[in-house]
């Protein structure tokens, strides 16, 4: 379960931020340069019981790469402790982007998760239009494959930080947006529906927030009642404050926190 939660925050953090086509103006300044902190909370309830089942972590740093300014992603998530006899979960995800362009150069996935292992590298050639893959896991064999680079694509990461610095002020209640990706070596699609603008409300604060939701297509892990939505602070910074899935047995919610200051502090040091 937890895998499933961890994979799908890290894939869908990005819908706050839809692309028309992935072809609008990026913001001449990104809010997450040149350092960022994001930690979020992730809980799981069953019938009236919530319980608080681990945590989520996005930092940014800002890195040459191969002589190129670009910017370092990095993601970890895991379960408590005291969780780990029932299910083990340590995630961590890397990604480096070009600064000019915003065109992810490196993303690396290593994740063991209920004693099943995965380890993803993909090395993006932008020159070449080509993506060179390695990817190995429990019971299955080490592999490397180089799939063709013709067009806009995204790993996890990259995207997620992409789709926050774009314009959307021609955004309408109903637009549905393809997001190109690939995961565990593999090109997909996800699709975005913008639900409008709302707020969150937290002890008497009012968070003015647009709020996103997954198409997840027939899914045994989702419930097909709103399966799961996202709420996007309405702000430059554009955070994801809160993220709910409705799942077959219960449901999960993510909160950034503090989520009563959903301001993260911001590194003191210079680069």
């Amino acid at each position: 379960m937890m895998r499933k939660i961890i994979l799908l925050f890290f894939s869908l953090l990005f819908i706050g931020i839809p692309t028309k086509g992935m072809a609008q103006v990026l913001q001449k300044t990104y809010p997450f340069v040149p350092h960022e902190d994001l930690k979020l909370r992730v809980y799981y309830n069953l019938g009236p019981i919530w319980v608080y089942a681990g945590n989520v972590e996005l930092k940014t740093d800002t890195v040459t790469f191969n002589g190129i300014k670009s910017v370092q992603f990095t993601g970890t998530g895991y379960s408590l402790k005291k969780y780990a006899f029932i299910f083990k979960l340590e995630d961590y995800y890397r990604s480096i982007t070009a600064i000019d362009g915003f065109k992810p150069l490196f993303y690396e996935k290593k994740t063991l998760e209920g004693g099943f292992y995965i380890h993803n590298i993909y090395h993006f050639h932008w020159d070449k239009k080509v993506v060179n893959v390695h990817t190995e896991a429990t019971r299955h064999p080490e592999k490397d494959t180089v799939l063709p680079l013709r067009k806009t694509l995204y790993d996890v990461l990259s995207a997620t930080y992409y789709l926050r610095i774009l314009d959307t002020k021609s955004l309408v209640v109903g637009d549905t947006i393809p997001v190109p990706l690939i995961i565990d070596g593999k090109k997909t699609t996800y699709y975005i529906v913008y639900h409008g603008k709302g707020q969150m409300v937290y002890r008497k604060k009012h968070i003015p927030c647009n709020i996103y939701a997954a198409i997840m297509g027939s899914s045994t892990f989702f419930s097909d009642n709103d399966p799961l939505k996202v709420y996007v602070t309405a702000d430059k910074n554009r955070y994801p404050i809160y993220v709910v899935a409705n799942i077959i047995v219960g449901s999960v919610k993510v909160y950034l926190a503090p989520y009563d200051d959903y301001k993260p502090k911001r590194s003191s040091k210079r680069r």
